[in-house]
Protein backbone atom coordinates (compact mmCIF):
# COMPACT_ATOMS: atom_id res chain seq x y z
CA UNK A 1 0.00 0.00 0.00
CA UNK A 2 2.50 2.97 1.06
CA UNK A 3 4.42 1.87 -2.67
CA UNK A 4 1.69 2.36 -4.61
CA UNK A 5 1.14 5.84 -2.50
CA UNK A 6 4.75 6.37 -3.29
CA UNK A 7 4.04 5.64 -7.26
CA UNK A 8 1.23 7.58 -7.52
CA UNK A 9 3.07 10.50 -5.86
CA UNK A 10 5.91 10.29 -8.30
CA UNK A 11 3.08 10.47 -11.09
CA UNK A 12 1.65 13.08 -9.77
CA UNK A 13 4.96 15.17 -9.74
CA UNK A 14 5.71 14.40 -13.01
CA UNK A 15 2.33 15.53 -14.18
CA UNK A 16 2.92 18.60 -12.28
CA UNK A 17 6.49 18.91 -13.57
CA UNK A 18 5.37 18.20 -17.08
CA UNK A 19 2.62 20.32 -17.10
CA UNK A 20 4.79 23.67 -16.56
CA UNK A 21 7.04 22.59 -19.06
CA UNK A 22 4.39 22.22 -21.55
CA UNK A 23 2.77 25.58 -20.28
CA UNK A 24 5.93 27.10 -20.59
CA UNK A 25 6.63 26.06 -24.13
CA UNK A 26 3.48 27.07 -25.73
CA UNK A 27 4.12 30.38 -23.88
CA UNK A 28 6.85 30.66 -25.84
CA UNK A 29 5.30 29.62 -29.21
CA UNK A 30 2.79 32.09 -28.84
CA UNK A 31 5.43 34.89 -28.22
CA UNK A 32 6.36 33.59 -31.92
CA UNK A 33 3.92 35.07 -33.77
CA UNK A 34 5.04 33.59 -37.41
CA UNK A 35 5.66 29.94 -37.21
CA UNK A 36 9.19 28.97 -37.33
CA UNK A 37 9.59 26.45 -40.75
CA UNK A 38 12.99 26.60 -41.40
CA UNK A 39 12.69 24.09 -44.81
CA UNK A 40 13.89 26.21 -47.69
CA UNK A 41 11.67 24.10 -49.70
CA UNK A 42 8.54 25.62 -48.17
CA UNK A 43 7.56 28.48 -50.77
CA UNK A 44 4.49 29.62 -48.88
CA UNK A 45 2.63 29.40 -45.99
CA UNK A 46 -0.50 30.94 -43.87
CA UNK A 47 -0.63 34.81 -43.05
CA UNK A 48 -1.23 35.86 -39.40
CA UNK A 49 -3.75 39.02 -40.07
CA UNK A 50 -3.01 40.30 -36.68
CA UNK A 51 0.81 40.27 -36.87
CA UNK A 52 2.65 43.72 -37.32
CA UNK A 53 5.09 42.63 -40.20
CA UNK A 54 6.95 45.63 -39.92
CA UNK A 55 7.94 45.28 -36.27
CA UNK A 56 8.72 48.14 -34.01
CA UNK A 57 12.05 49.69 -35.58
CA UNK A 58 12.30 52.11 -32.16
CA UNK A 59 11.86 49.09 -29.63
CA UNK A 60 15.41 48.34 -28.10
CA UNK A 61 16.63 47.36 -25.42
CA UNK A 62 18.22 49.72 -22.63
CA UNK A 63 21.72 48.73 -22.26
CA UNK A 64 24.99 50.19 -23.17
CA UNK A 65 26.50 49.71 -26.65
CA UNK A 66 28.83 47.02 -25.36
CA UNK A 67 26.04 45.36 -23.46
CA UNK A 68 24.37 45.13 -26.83
CA UNK A 69 27.15 44.01 -28.66
CA UNK A 70 27.61 41.15 -26.22
CA UNK A 71 23.92 40.49 -26.78
CA UNK A 72 24.43 40.36 -30.42
CA UNK A 73 27.43 38.36 -30.37
CA UNK A 74 25.38 35.73 -28.03
CA UNK A 75 22.82 35.74 -30.39
CA UNK A 76 23.76 32.46 -32.92
CA UNK A 77 23.52 33.11 -36.62
CA UNK A 78 21.22 30.56 -38.95
CA UNK A 79 22.70 27.78 -40.55
CA UNK A 80 20.61 27.84 -43.58
CA UNK A 81 21.97 28.94 -46.50
CA UNK A 82 21.15 32.60 -47.66
CA UNK A 83 19.12 32.67 -51.13
CA UNK A 84 19.98 35.38 -53.37
CA UNK A 85 17.37 37.90 -54.31
CA UNK A 86 16.33 37.91 -58.19
CA UNK A 87 17.45 41.26 -60.02
CA UNK A 88 15.55 44.26 -59.86
CA UNK A 89 15.09 46.85 -62.60
CA UNK A 90 13.28 50.01 -62.55
CA UNK A 91 11.86 50.72 -65.93
CA UNK A 92 13.90 54.34 -67.10
CA UNK A 93 10.75 55.04 -69.48
CA UNK A 94 9.48 57.52 -66.87
CA UNK A 95 12.25 59.57 -66.21
CA UNK A 96 10.40 61.47 -63.11
CA UNK A 97 9.82 58.49 -61.09
CA UNK A 98 12.85 56.90 -61.79
CA UNK A 99 14.63 59.75 -60.36
CA UNK A 100 12.30 60.12 -57.47
CA UNK A 101 13.22 56.47 -56.67
CA UNK A 102 16.85 57.11 -56.99
CA UNK A 103 17.05 59.94 -54.78
CA UNK A 104 15.04 58.22 -52.40
CA UNK A 105 17.59 54.92 -52.54
CA UNK A 106 20.24 57.64 -52.43
CA UNK A 107 19.03 58.97 -49.13
CA UNK A 108 18.60 55.52 -47.54
CA UNK A 109 22.43 54.38 -48.84
CA UNK A 110 24.16 57.81 -47.69
CA UNK A 111 22.30 58.43 -43.98
CA UNK A 112 22.43 54.37 -42.90
CA UNK A 113 25.36 53.78 -44.27
CA UNK A 114 27.74 56.71 -45.30
CA UNK A 115 30.75 55.09 -43.74
CA UNK A 116 30.05 51.66 -45.09
CA UNK A 117 32.21 49.60 -47.28
CA UNK A 118 30.58 49.35 -50.72
CA UNK A 119 29.43 45.74 -50.15
CA UNK A 120 27.72 47.18 -46.57
CA UNK A 121 25.90 49.92 -48.69
CA UNK A 122 24.80 47.90 -51.50
CA UNK A 123 23.89 45.56 -48.74
CA UNK A 124 21.27 48.32 -47.20
CA UNK A 125 19.74 49.13 -50.78
CA UNK A 126 18.81 45.17 -51.65
CA UNK A 127 17.05 45.47 -48.14
CA UNK A 128 15.61 48.45 -49.75
CA UNK A 129 14.38 46.55 -52.60
CA UNK A 130 13.80 43.53 -50.55
CA UNK A 131 10.73 45.12 -48.57
CA UNK A 132 9.36 46.90 -51.81
CA UNK A 133 8.81 43.20 -53.21
CA UNK A 134 7.42 41.86 -50.02
CA UNK A 135 4.09 42.10 -48.64
CA UNK A 136 4.27 43.75 -45.80
CA UNK A 137 5.84 46.91 -47.33
CA UNK A 138 4.38 49.61 -49.98
CA UNK A 139 5.05 49.12 -53.31
CA UNK A 140 7.08 52.17 -54.00
CA UNK A 141 11.10 52.67 -53.49
CA UNK A 142 10.06 56.17 -52.09
CA UNK A 143 7.24 54.57 -50.00
CA UNK A 144 9.65 51.89 -48.69
CA UNK A 145 12.21 54.55 -47.40
CA UNK A 146 9.83 57.07 -46.30
CA UNK A 147 7.52 55.02 -44.39
CA UNK A 148 6.37 56.38 -40.99
CA UNK A 149 8.08 59.69 -41.77
CA UNK A 150 5.51 61.77 -40.50
CA UNK A 151 6.35 60.45 -36.67
CA UNK A 152 8.93 61.82 -34.01
CA UNK A 153 10.39 58.23 -33.38
CA UNK A 154 9.02 54.99 -35.38
CA UNK A 155 9.78 55.75 -38.55
CA UNK A 156 10.78 52.52 -40.31
CA UNK A 157 14.51 54.05 -41.46
CA UNK A 158 15.49 56.78 -38.64
CA UNK A 159 17.06 59.23 -40.63
CA UNK A 160 13.65 60.16 -41.63
CA UNK A 161 12.13 61.28 -38.25
CA UNK A 162 14.52 61.80 -36.18
CA UNK A 163 16.71 65.03 -37.83
CA UNK A 164 19.34 63.56 -39.68
CA UNK A 165 18.47 65.03 -43.25
CA UNK A 166 19.18 68.46 -42.02
CA UNK A 167 22.60 67.35 -42.31
CA UNK A 168 23.76 68.49 -45.87
CA UNK A 169 25.39 65.54 -47.64
CA UNK A 170 28.98 65.79 -48.87
CA UNK A 171 29.11 65.97 -52.44
CA UNK A 172 31.71 62.62 -52.84
CA UNK A 173 29.67 60.81 -50.13
CA UNK A 174 26.64 61.66 -51.99
CA UNK A 175 27.77 60.32 -55.59
CA UNK A 176 28.90 57.40 -53.91
CA UNK A 177 25.96 56.43 -52.50
CA UNK A 178 24.03 57.48 -55.81
CA UNK A 179 26.24 55.21 -57.66
CA UNK A 180 25.27 51.89 -55.18
CA UNK A 181 21.63 53.08 -55.74
CA UNK A 182 21.59 53.42 -59.35
CA UNK A 183 23.00 49.71 -59.60
CA UNK A 184 20.61 48.58 -57.83
CA UNK A 185 18.00 50.04 -59.48
CA UNK A 186 19.60 48.36 -62.59
CA UNK A 187 19.74 44.78 -61.79
CA UNK A 188 22.66 44.52 -59.12
CA UNK A 189 22.05 42.03 -56.48
CA UNK A 190 23.94 42.02 -53.27
CA UNK A 191 23.54 37.87 -52.59
CA UNK A 192 25.33 38.26 -49.35
CA UNK A 193 22.16 39.43 -47.77
CA UNK A 194 19.75 37.48 -50.03
CA UNK A 195 15.63 37.99 -48.69
CA UNK A 196 17.01 39.68 -45.37
CA UNK A 197 14.42 42.92 -44.86
CA UNK A 198 15.37 43.93 -41.70
CA UNK A 199 19.41 45.10 -40.14
CA UNK A 200 20.66 47.68 -37.06
CA UNK A 201 23.94 48.53 -36.30
CA UNK A 202 25.69 46.32 -33.76
CA UNK A 203 25.56 48.48 -30.76
CA UNK A 204 21.89 48.23 -30.57
CA UNK A 205 19.63 45.09 -29.46
CA UNK A 206 16.47 45.43 -30.40
CA UNK A 207 13.67 43.33 -29.27
CA UNK A 208 12.88 41.88 -32.57
CA UNK A 209 16.06 40.36 -33.42
CA UNK A 210 14.76 37.08 -31.65
CA UNK A 211 11.97 36.90 -33.90
CA UNK A 212 13.95 36.84 -37.23
CA UNK A 213 16.28 34.78 -38.65
CA UNK A 214 20.11 36.30 -37.95
CA UNK A 215 21.75 35.77 -41.60
CA UNK A 216 25.02 37.96 -41.81
CA UNK A 217 26.86 40.68 -40.26
CA UNK A 218 28.58 42.89 -43.13
CA UNK A 219 30.81 45.73 -41.24
CA UNK A 220 28.83 47.31 -38.31
CA UNK A 221 24.82 46.18 -39.46
CA UNK A 222 23.56 43.18 -38.48
CA UNK A 223 21.10 41.51 -41.35
CA UNK A 224 17.40 39.05 -40.32
CA UNK A 225 15.37 37.77 -42.63
CA UNK A 226 11.45 36.80 -41.73
CA UNK A 227 11.10 33.37 -40.46
CA UNK A 228 9.32 30.44 -42.06
CA UNK A 229 7.65 30.87 -45.82
CA UNK A 230 7.78 34.88 -45.64
CA UNK A 231 11.47 34.96 -45.56
CA UNK A 232 11.94 32.59 -48.77
CA UNK A 233 11.75 33.80 -52.32
CA UNK A 234 7.89 32.86 -52.61
CA UNK A 235 6.73 35.39 -50.66
CA UNK A 236 8.86 38.36 -52.64
CA UNK A 237 6.46 38.91 -55.68
CA UNK A 238 5.11 42.28 -55.29
CA UNK A 239 5.55 44.39 -58.11
CA UNK A 240 6.59 48.31 -58.57
CA UNK A 241 3.91 50.54 -58.49
CA UNK A 242 4.80 52.17 -60.92
CA UNK A 243 4.45 55.85 -59.47
CA UNK A 244 6.82 57.18 -57.20
CA UNK A 245 5.95 59.30 -54.32
CA UNK A 246 7.33 63.44 -54.32
CA UNK A 247 8.80 63.51 -50.85
CA UNK A 248 9.08 66.75 -49.41
CA UNK A 249 11.75 66.12 -47.01
CA UNK A 250 14.11 65.70 -50.37
CA UNK A 251 13.51 68.66 -52.23
CA UNK A 252 16.44 70.58 -51.20
CA UNK A 253 18.84 67.71 -52.65
CA UNK A 254 16.62 65.95 -55.17
CA UNK A 255 16.72 65.60 -58.71
CA UNK A 256 15.07 68.00 -61.14
CA UNK A 257 13.38 66.20 -63.96
CA UNK A 258 11.70 68.04 -66.28
CA UNK A 259 8.91 65.86 -68.44
CA UNK A 260 10.12 66.59 -72.05
CA UNK A 261 6.69 66.94 -74.06
CA UNK A 262 6.62 64.38 -77.45
CA UNK A 263 8.12 66.21 -80.30
CA UNK A 264 5.38 67.68 -82.64
CA UNK A 265 6.05 66.89 -86.29
CA UNK A 266 4.28 69.72 -89.35
CA UNK A 267 4.64 67.32 -92.10
CA UNK A 268 3.68 63.69 -91.26
CA UNK A 269 4.26 60.35 -93.68
CA UNK A 270 0.84 60.59 -94.64
CA UNK A 271 1.16 64.31 -96.06
CA UNK A 272 4.13 63.20 -98.36
CA UNK A 273 2.92 62.25 -102.15
CA UNK A 274 5.37 59.17 -102.82
CA UNK A 275 3.27 58.78 -106.19
CA UNK A 276 5.15 61.55 -107.46
CA UNK A 277 8.76 60.66 -108.19
CA UNK A 278 11.12 63.59 -106.48
CA UNK A 279 13.14 65.71 -109.33
CA UNK A 280 15.91 67.58 -108.16
CA UNK A 281 16.90 70.45 -110.84
CA UNK A 282 20.44 69.78 -112.17
CA UNK A 283 22.44 73.10 -113.21
CA UNK A 284 23.50 73.41 -116.94
CA UNK A 285 27.36 72.48 -117.81
CA UNK A 286 29.09 75.32 -119.01
CA UNK A 287 29.80 75.59 -122.69
CA UNK A 288 33.57 77.10 -122.74
CA UNK A 289 33.81 76.52 -126.69
CA UNK A 290 30.54 78.42 -126.86
CA UNK A 291 31.79 81.26 -124.73
CA UNK A 292 35.19 81.60 -126.85
CA UNK A 293 32.98 81.38 -130.03
CA UNK A 294 30.52 84.41 -128.65
CA UNK A 295 33.28 86.46 -127.31
CA UNK A 296 34.41 86.66 -131.06
CA UNK A 297 31.65 87.37 -132.65
CA UNK A 298 31.17 90.22 -130.42
CA UNK A 299 34.59 91.21 -131.39
CA UNK A 300 36.45 90.53 -127.70
CA UNK A 301 39.58 89.19 -127.93
CA UNK A 302 39.71 85.89 -126.10
CA UNK A 303 43.28 85.41 -124.44
CA UNK A 304 44.93 82.09 -124.94
CA UNK A 305 45.19 79.66 -122.17
CA UNK A 306 48.77 78.39 -121.44
CA UNK A 307 49.87 76.49 -118.95
CA UNK A 308 53.55 76.05 -118.26
CA UNK A 309 55.01 72.83 -116.97
CA UNK A 310 58.02 72.88 -114.62
CA UNK A 311 60.28 70.05 -115.21
CA UNK A 312 60.43 68.07 -111.98
CA UNK A 313 63.61 68.56 -110.06
CA UNK A 314 65.74 65.57 -109.09
CA UNK A 315 66.09 63.81 -105.96
CA UNK A 316 68.37 65.42 -103.43
CA UNK A 317 71.54 62.84 -103.35
CA UNK A 318 72.17 61.20 -99.89
CA UNK A 319 75.20 59.40 -99.15
CA UNK A 320 75.22 55.84 -99.25
CA UNK A 321 75.65 55.36 -95.12
CA UNK A 322 77.97 52.10 -95.85
CA UNK A 323 80.56 53.61 -98.11
CA UNK A 324 83.58 54.64 -96.09
CA UNK A 325 84.12 58.55 -95.85
CA UNK A 326 86.88 59.62 -98.26
CA UNK A 327 87.40 62.86 -96.20
CA UNK A 328 91.14 62.71 -95.17
CA UNK A 329 92.52 63.00 -91.48
CA UNK A 330 93.45 66.70 -92.17
CA UNK A 331 89.99 67.54 -93.67
CA UNK A 332 88.24 65.84 -90.25
CA UNK A 333 90.63 67.80 -87.79
CA UNK A 334 89.66 70.99 -89.87
CA UNK A 335 86.03 70.35 -88.05
CA UNK A 336 87.57 70.75 -84.39
CA UNK A 337 87.50 74.23 -82.64
CA UNK A 338 90.30 74.55 -81.21
CA UNK A 339 92.13 78.21 -79.86
CA UNK A 340 94.26 79.28 -83.09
Amino acid sequence: MPSIICVLGCLAILLSAGGALLHTRLSELAARVVTEVEDPAVQTGALAPDLDFTLAPDALREISMDEARAFNAALPFSTLPILSARPFIMPPEQLADYARALDCLTAAVYYEAASETAAGQAAVAQVVINRMRHPAFPKTICGVVFQGQERTTGCQFSFTCDGAMARVPSVAGWARARAVAAAALNGAVAPQVGMATHYHTDWVAPYWAERLVKMTQIDTHIFYRWTGAWGLPGAFTGRHAGTEPVIAKLAAIATYVEELPEPILETTVADIDLTTPLVIPVPPARDVAGDRVAAEIAGEATPAVTTEVSAPQAPPTVANPLVPSTATASQRRSRLAVPR
